[in-house]
C-alpha cells in the first residue's frame, strides 16, 4: 500500500512537471515495492520513471528501465501494458533514428493490443506503425497498417485518430505516386477533422448550457425556501393577536427584508443570465471563427491542394522522359516543399490549440529534410515544460523558427544551428543561436527577416532581442506570454 501511495504521489509531481520529485518519490515506490515482492508496482514504477527520464532527454535511461519494466510485465501476461511499453521503446527508437527497431517494437505493440482487446490501443498504434514504414519508404506494409487503424476507428467512432489516419493515408498514396487516391483521402481527412472539431464545439456550448441550468435551479431552490417563510410568518401573525403590534413590525421587518432577498435574487438572475450570454455569444463567435478557418482550409485543401498535387505528378511524368534536367528537378523539390508547407499552415489553422509535444513534433518534421540534403549543418531542437497555445501564437511562433533558420542556412555559413524551448505556466521563451559568420548589429540595415521576426513577436505581445558577434554566431531570444 506504502509503495503504490508514493508512485501516485510521484504521478502528481509528474502532472506538475517537477520531474525531480517525481523521481525522487517513484524510486521510493520501487525500493518499497521491492520489499513487498509487488512486482507489478515495481514494474509501474520502472514505466513511470521511463517518462520521466525522456521529458529529461536521458533517452539511454529511459530504455533501460522500460526494458526492465517489459520483463516484469511479459513474466506476468499482462498484455496492455506490454503493448504501452513496447509503444514506448518504439518512440524512443523513433527518436534515436533506429528505424528498424522502431519498426520492430510497433509491430510488437499491435500484438499485444490485439491481445488485450483494446480497440483504440490497437488503432493508435497501427497509425503510428504506419506511419513510420510510410517514412522508411515501406509503402505497401505501411497502408496495411494505416487501413487497419482506419477499419478499427470507424468502428468505435474514435473521431481524432479517423482523420489524423486519413491524412496519413494521403501521404502513403502521394508517396506512392497513386494521386487519385491521395486526393480522395485528403477530402476524407478534411470532412472527418471538421466532424471532430464540430463535435468539440457542441461540447463546449453543451458544457455552459449545463452550467446555467445548475444556477438557475439554485436560485429557484431560494425562492421557494423564501416564499416559504413568508407563509409561516403570515400563519404566524393570525394565530398570535394578542401580540399583533409587535407582530406586525417583525412582519414589515421580514417583509422588507424578502424583498430585499428578492431583489438580490433577480439581480443576480439577471447576472447570470448576462454571463451565460457572454458565454454563449464567445462560443458561438469562436465557432464561427473557427467555421471560416475550416472554410479556408477547405478551399486550400481542395482547391490550391489539388491543383499542387496535380503539378507535382505532371512534372515526374515529363521528368520521367528526361534525363538529368536540373530544371525540372528544381521545380519539383519546389512544388513537393509547397505541399508540405500548404500541409503545416492548414494544420495551425484547424487547431484551437496546439500542445507544445505536437508543435515540437511538427517542428522536427520541418527541419528533417534540411538535415538530410545538408549532412554539414545539424539543427538541435529541444524543450522544457509543457504548455498550450492558440493558433495564433502557434502559427507566428513557427514563423518566428523558421525566419531563424531559413537566415541561418542563407547567411551564416554554420554548421550547428540550435533551438530551445522553456514554457511555464504563463510564459514561452524561445532562443535560436548558431555558430556562424554572425554580423555587426551596428552597421547591419534591418532586413526583412529580422523586420518579420519583430512585427511577429509585437504581434502576440512579447519581447525580442537579437545579438550577433562578426565571427562568433547570432542569437536571437524571445519571450512571449501564454
Amino acid at each position: 500500500l506504502k509503495a503504490k501511495i508514493n508512485k501516485n504521489i510521484g504521478a502528481v509531481f509528474l502532472s506538475w512537471k517537477n520531474l525531480s520529485k517525481a523521481l525522487y518519490y517513484y524510486n521510493i515506490a520501487q525500493e518499497l515495492a521491492i520489499k513487498g515482492n509487488d512486482k507489478i508496482t515495481e514494474a509501474d514504477c520502472l514505466n513511470n520513471k521511463g517518462t520521466v527520464y525522456e521529458q529529461q532527454n536521458n533517452y539511454q535511461k529511459a530504455f533501460e528501465v522500460y526494458s526492465q519494466a517489459l520483463k516484469i510485465y511479459t513474466k506476468a501476461n499482462i498484455n496492455q501494458r506490454i503493448a504501452l511499453t513496447y509503444n514506448n521503446l518504439a518512440i524512443l527508437s523513433k527518436v534515436a533514428k533506429k528505424f528498424n527497431d522502431a519498426s520492430h517494437y510497433y509491430k510488437q505493440s499491435v500484438i499485444y493490443a490485439d491481445k488485450a482487446n483494446n480497440a483504440w490501443l490497437t488503432a493508435a498504434i497501427s497509425t503510428n506503425l504506419g506511419n513510420l514504414l510510410t517514412e522508411m519508404g515501406q509503402l505497401s506494409e505501411g497502408q496495411i497498417y494505416l487501413q487497419k487503424a482506419l477499419t478499427i476507428s470507424t468502428q468505435i467512432d474514435a473521431k481524432e485518430l479517423i482523420y489524423e489516419t486519413l491524412e496519413n493515408l494521403a501521404e502513403n498514396a502521394s508517396r506512392s505516386k497513386d494521386f487519385n487516391k491521395a486526393y480522395l483521402y485528403h477530402k476524407q481527412f478534411s470532412k472527418a477533422q471538421n466532424d471532430f472539431i464540430n463535435l468539440e464545439n457542441t461540447k463546449e456550448v453543451a458544457k455552459l448550457q449545463a452550467e446555467f441550468e445548475s444556477e438557475k435551479k439554485e436560485k429557484a431552490l431560494a425562492k421557494s425556501r423564501a416564499q416559504f417563510l413568508q407563509s409561516r410568518l403570515e400563519i404566524n401573525r393570525k394565530n398570535n393577536l394578542l401580540n399583533y403590534a409587535i407582530l406586525g413590525l417583525l412582519a414589515i421587518g421580514s417583509l422588507t427584508l424578502l424583498v430585499f432577498r428578492n431583489s438580490r435574487v433577480k439581480q443576480q438572475k439577471l447576472k447570470l443570465e448576462n454571463e451565460f450570454n457572454l458565454k454563449l455569444a464567445s462560443a458561438e463567435a469562436r465557432n464561427q471563427l473557427q467555421e471560416e478557418k475550416l472554410r479556408i482550409s477547405r478551399e486550400l485543401h481542395d482547391n490550391i491542394g489539388s491543383q499542387l498535387t496535380f503539378i507535382n505528378s505532371s512534372i515526374q511524368n515529363l521528368d520521367e522522359g528526361f534525363e538529368d534536367n536540373e530544371v525540372l528537378t528544381e521545380t519539383r523539390k519546389i512544388t513537393q516543399n509547397t505541399i508540405a508547407e500548404l500541409r503545416r499552415t492548414v494544420w495551425l489553422i484547424n487547431k484551437q490549440e496546439v500542445d507544445l509535444d505536437e508543435f515540437i513534433i511538427k517542428l522536427r518534421d520541418y527541419v528533417k529534410p534540411m538535415q538530410t540534403n545538408s549532412p554539414h549543418f545539424q539543427i538541435e531542437i529541444s524543450y522544457t515544460g509543457n504548455c498550450s497555445l492558440n493558433s495564433l501564437t502557434a502559427t507566428n511562433l513557427f514563423r518566428i523558427i523558421q525566419e531563424g533558420i531559413n537566415n541561418s542556412v542563407k547567411y551564416a555559413k554554420a554548421n550547428l544551428l540550435t533551438v530551445k524551448i522553456n514554457c511555464t505556466e504563463n510564459k514561452l521563451d524561445l532562443a535560436i543561436a548558431d555558430n556562424g559568420v554572425g554580423f555587426s548589429i551596428a552597421n547591419a540595415s534591418e532586413g526583412y527577416g529580422i523586420k518579420n521576426i519583430k512585427t511577429r513577436v509585437e504581434a502576440l505581445k512579447g519581447e525580442c532581442a537579437i545579438n550577433s558577434v562578426i565571427g562568433k554566431g547570432t542569437n536571437i531570444n524571445v519571450n512571449i506570454p501564454v
